[in-house]
Parts: structure tokens; C-alpha cells; sequence
């Protein structure tokens, strides 16, 4: 059990006070190695009033087969969390834009969720899990799935597929937004100068936004990427990044109007190390859209220094702003840019790596010794 009794000061706003007083409890308790128990309650008091939120959330796991667990999950949010914050009154919303989602609320409800994992063959690993969420304005339905197998040692195929509801607090009746991806990766273990990646990925509704709020209707969409990219470094000194995209999409604006559109992505980079710390690189984008006659161009020149292995400053100049969200990188405005980057594993203490696996016990060999010493000839024995 942790108890954290926190006092915030703050100045300005559009609530009265200066300050809000906050003593939150967690716990934890496990009943054995596959059942726990969790919950948190949280008491408030600023400018309207006391108010209090609680959580009780119970997970057990039960083993099917050797590498087969089945996961059970179960939470309830006791109340509404609403009132006041510092940065202003919280209430029932459909949706918000900008630093006003501070304001949004949470209504009380319950969370039922059955997954299942498979671990037990190095080569294959898969899980699928379904979650259920109904509360006092809405209810919708969480589905997730996903696969990865090894092909052979250098290929690697992966799978995964997530789905949800789009209702929420005053908002009902959009469509469920749905992503499928599927990878084809090459990466030989003994030979790393060359990796390559081919994909493919379905969209459903990946960007609703509502139409109107009134008549709760919204603008739906389904989008096929195919992409295939690759890294080259024949030494130490050069890596060559690139990477072609094709989408199509179809926007459904109305019952009777549909657009289909089809894009084209393609990203190109060259870095070369000059020396242990220090890089340049230089980058060119392209996204064009035949049907309309549109194209747009971006390059982009940039030095890098490496203050340590894992941590990197580059400064660079854009001349164009080629940005999308299928692009690697953020590309939104052209001109100068400061570019910070820190490898994740080393920020997390080993976050991402794979730990190898023990050496497997194997059964004893009998080796024969032939003793090779020089024979007497005396007849004598001592």
C-alpha cells in the first residue's frame, strides 16, 4: 500500500483558488503468483468542494498448457471523475481540441477483458485479447490480436490487428476504427549490412472526425498502405535509408458520394561518419498524387554530434515541408531544425532488448581415452 498526499499552487485560471489538495492510495496485494488485486481511491479538495474517485481492478491467470495462459480481468471506476483541475472545470464532452482536453471527464463503469498468450515456442508467439467497457453514457468493444514467427533465422513475419468502438461520453453511433498490419522483415543474424522491411496495412476510420455533432454522423474512410523500405551500410561510414509507399484511400462523405484516391510516398536518406562523433546526412522526400497532377518535393542537409554512443544532437535546414504520417521522421515546415535523439534501451535501462536464452541442458557424452603411455619391458612390477 502507498499513500501520496500532494498541494498545488497555481496562479490565474478561470476557477477561484489558488491551490488544490489531492491524497491518493494505491494498492496492490497478490494472492498467489497468477491472481492480484489492485486499487487506487483518490480524495480532492479545492475551490469546489471535496470530491472523491476509486478504482478496484482484480486479474487472474490460469495455465492452459505449458506456454498457453489464459488472462481474466475485471475492473470497476466507483464514480465520476469530474470538477475542477488547475487548468480550469472538467465536464461531460463529446470531444476537444488543443490543451483543452484537460477538461475532459470520466464516468463510472466497469471493464471485463479475456486474453490469451501463447510463448512456449521461440519460433511463434501470438496472443489475442477482448475487453468490454460499459459505463452511465456509453459502451464499446476493445479487440486486439497479434502474431510473430520466424521464418527462417534472417526472415521474420509479424501480424496484428486492433478494433474499438468510437463511442464515448455524448457521442454515439460512429463507426469502430479498425488497423490491420501485416510484415514480411529480412535481418541475417551473421550479416548485418543489409536489413529490409516489406508491409502492408489496413485502415478502417483511422482519422473520424464528426460531421456533425447534432445528428452524430461522422466522415468514414478505409486505406490500403503497401511499403516496402530498406537500410544499406557497406561499412562504418555510410548507411542509405529508403523507402517507397503506396496508398489508396476511400472517403466516405455521405451515403451516396464516395472518393477514392490513390498517393505516392517515397523517402530517400545518406549519412556518412566522419568521425566517432560527428555525422552529416542529407534527405529527400517526394508525395505525389497522379489524379490531381500534385507533387511535392523536400529536401533536407543535417550534422549530427554524438555527445555519447546513445545520445545524439543534429542541427539541420529543411528547404520544404514534406510531412505525412507515413513518412519516417517529422518534416512539417521547412527551414532550421534541431533534431535530438537518444536510443530508448539505454533511457529505460535496457528497454527493447531481448535477453538470450539459457543454454539448453544436454545429455552426457562418453568420449573414449586411449592411454598413449610407453609400455615397460621388464617383466618386473613394483
Amino acid at each position: 500500500m502507498n499513500m501520496r498526499l500532494t498541494q498545488q499552487f497555481f496562479d490565474g485560471g478561470v476557477i477561484k483558488g489558488n491551490s488544490i489538495t489531492s491524497l491518493d492510495t494505491t494498492v496492490e496485494h497478490k494472492f498467489s503468483e497468477d491472481t492480484n488485486l489492485t486499487g487506487r481511491y483518490s480524495i480532492f479538495a479545492g475551490s469546489d468542494g471535496m470530491s472523491d474517485q476509486g478504482a478496484v481492478g482484480l486479474n487472474h491467470r490460469i495455465r492452459l498448457a505449458p506456454g498457453l495462459k489464459l488472462n481474466l480481468g475485471y475492473e470497476r471506476i466507483q464514480n465520476n471523475i469530474f470538477g475542477n483541475t488547475s487548468t480550469g472545470v472538467r465536464f461531460a464532452q463529446p470531444y476537444t481540441t488543443g490543451q483543452s482536453a484537460f477538461s475532459l471527464g470520466l464516468f463510472s463503469g466497469n471493464s471485463y477483458s479475456i486474453g490469451l498468450d501463447y510463448t512456449d515456442n521461440p519460433n511463434f508467439q501470438a496472443n489475442a485479447r477482448f475487453e468490454y467497457r460499459d459505463g452511465q453514457e456509453a459502451n464499446n468493444m476493445v479487440l486486439s490480436a497479434a502474431a510473430t514467427g520466424k521464418l527462417s533465422p534472417a526472415l521474420t513475419v509479424a501480424a496484428r490487428y486492433q478494433q474499438a468502438g468510437g463511442a464515448n461520453q455524448l457521442l454515439e453511433g460512429l463507426a469502430d476504427t479498425a488497423d490491420l498490419r501485416v510484415g514480411l522483415a529480412y535481418r541475417d543474424p551473421s550479416n548485418d549490412k543489409f536489413n529490409g522491411l516489406l508491409s502492408y496495412e489496413y485502415r478502417q476510420n483511422s482519422s473520424t472526425i464528426p460531421n456533425d455533432l447534432l445528428l452524430a454522423n461522422g466522415n468514414g474512410a478505409i486505406e490500403h498502405l503497401f511499403s516496402a523500405e530498406a537500410i544499406y551500410a557497406p561499412d562504418w561510414h555510410w548507411e542509405f535509408y529508403g523507402k517507397y509507399a503506396l496508398r489508396n484511400a476511400t472517403s466516405y462523405l455521405a451515403n451516396n458520394f464516395t472518393n477514392t484516391s490513390a498517393v505516392h510516398l517515397a523517402q530517400v536518406r545518406a549519412s556518412y561518419q566522419i568521425g566517432y562523433r560527428t555525422d552529416v546526412a542529407v534527405e529527400g522526400r517526394w508525395f505525389g498524387q497522379p489524379s490531381e497532377g500534385f507533387n511535392e518535393f523536400g529536401i533536407a542537409v543535417e550534422g549530427g554530434y554524438h555527445i555519447t554512443p546513445d545520445f545524439r544532437i543534429g542541427l539541420g535546414y529543411a528547404f520544404g515541408d514534406v510531412s505525412d504520417r507515413d513518412f519516417t521522421g517529422y518534416r512539417s515546415a521547412g527551414g532550421a531544425y534541431l533534431n535530438l535523439t537518444y536510443k530508448i534501451n539505454e533511457l529505460f535501462g535496457g528497454f527493447g532488448r531481448q535477453k538470450s536464452a539459457p543454454r539448453q541442458q544436454q545429455e552426457s557424452v562418453v568420449k573414449t581415452v586411449v592411454d598413449t603411455s610407453p609400455k615397460s619391458n621388464s617383466s618386473m612390477g613394483i
